[in-house]
């Protein structure tokens, strides 16, 4: 039994057991819910996982600068109550210095799905031509 069938019998089971104790369906309650928490909740798990992709594209980049600067942020925050501005700017001008260390944005070229699992297939494909051909030309 799959996951998805399991899932479908319970929601069945919910289903069914709210129609006999309440006697009215959920349609309005479960609308509710999925329009509500359950959206806030996946917009919410969305914007986590873009913001934790979009620091590993940055930390591999470069990662003895991103460490630095990763290093002296921490330092930054613990530091905070003694902190004065003249401190604050020396380390914004550090940081903007390991920044710079960093390469440019460039623009990456984007394969879609189709198109990369296409090249996984054709060098797959390769492969086993050749492992073919070795066993053909070897005694």
């Amino acid at each position: 039994m799959m996951i998805d069938e399991i899932l479908m019998y319970a929601f069945v089971v919910f289903w069914v057991a709210w129609v006999a104790v309440s006697k009215k369906e959920p349609g309005r309650w479960l609308i509710r819910f999925c329009e509500g928490p359950l959206t806030t909740f996946a917009t919410f798990i969305d914007w986590n996982v873009g913001r934790m992709a979009g620091f590993f594209v940055w930390f591999s980049r470069n990662p003895a600068a991103a460490l630095s600067i990763k290093g002296e942020e921490m330092k930054l925050r613990v530091e905070i109550p003694g902190v004065t501005p003249e401190k604050a700017a020396e380390y914004e001008r550090e940081l903007e210095e390991l920044r710079k260390r960093q390469p440019v944005g460039e623009p990456m070229v984007r394969l879609n799905i189709g198109t990369a699992m296409l090249l996984v297939l054709l060098f797959i494909a390769l492969y086993l031509i050749t492992i073919l051909i070795r066993g053909w030309l070897a005694p």
